[in-house]
């Protein structure tokens, strides 16, 4: 899976988080930059520099795959970064998504910090079990990928009711759904969507439910916007494991547009298990 970009969104936003998950002090706010280093003909992952000019920078490389030279590196980034910076004191800081891929190269592991993100995770889930940070590495962090599926959108949705800025939040969110999708290269768009629609609060005012919509505009089972929501319903329903049989399915297809919708917005605030018929039923 690509990481890299994802990752460098999610701390580059808050930088603080880094210290939060690692528990190693915090030198108070920070920017995460980025730092080239000519002799290497590469750019490190990230560099923290403290807005406070008496508090050490940091290189932190994020590891997802195996390089034996990744000690070295970032030894030669460390020293770039002191000349960068006025020969500040500089840290090392290494987060390994497995202890596998650490080739724990001497002398340099006395020099740099390592760290095991999914140890990290897991420790840092469970002291915080609802922070958005947990809930949008889990595309990452779960293995079992039919655990994933069933828990995905109760993953979008803390992210999504957290109580970070709304640019923030928009931010975790589309990472987790990059993270979901190449986790699921198998699946297409729709069926990626429909791991996630009971959670999105107006279909119709959501980039997932525009798609979901159009999705059943482009297969042709009627034109414009109720074939759009009836398209919608049933995947709606499918994600749900309601039994969706003939006999609901047509009668979601003689609706008009404004029973539709109306359905819609029923479904997404009822999940009992015949919903759907108990609203056909009640409004026949």
């Amino acid at each position: 899976m690509k990481t890299d970009k994802q990752i460098w969104r999610i701390f580059a936003a808050v930088p603080e988080w880094i210290f939060l998950l690692t528990q190693e002090v915090s030198p108070g706010e920070c920017d995460l930059r980025s730092l080239t280093v000519k002799a290497l003909e590469r750019t490190a992952d990230g560099l923290l520099v403290p807005r406070n000019s008496a508090m050490p920078v940091t290189v932190i490389e994020f590891q997802f795959q195996f390089d034996d030279k990744i000690y070295p590196r970032i030894v030669t980034e460390m020293a770039a970064a002191q000349v960068a910076y006025d020969m500040r004191v500089v840290k090392g800081l290494i987060l390994f998504g497995y202890d596998e891929l650490d080739p724990a190269t001497t002398p340099w592991t006395q020099v740099v910090q390592s760290f095991n993100l999914g140890e990290l995770f897991r420790a840092f889930e469970s002291d915080h079990p609802e922070h958005p940070l947990v809930s949008v590495f889990k595309p990452l962090m779960t293995e079992d990928e039919e655990v994933l599926t069933r828990e995905a959108a109760n993953h979008y949705r803390q992210i999504r009711e957290s109580e970070l800025e709304e640019s923030l939040k928009t931010q975790l969110l589309e990472v987790f759904v990059n993270w979901l999708e190449q986790r699921f290269r198998n699946k297409q768009k729709q069926e990626i969507e429909t791991m996630l629609i009971g959670e999105l609060p107006d279909l119709e005012e959501t980039q997932s439910g525009k798609d979901l919509i159009a999705i059943g505009e482009k297969r042709g089972e009627k034109r414009g916007r109720q074939a759009g929501l009836v398209r919608a319903l049933t995947l709606l329903l499918k994600s749900r494991s309601e039994d969706v049989d003939e006999t609901l399915l047509s009668s979601i297809q003689q609706l008009d547009a404004a029973d539709a919708d109306r359905l819609m917005a029923h479904l997404l605030t009822n999940h009992a298990p015949n919903a759907a018929r108990d609203w056909l039923d009640s409004n026949s």
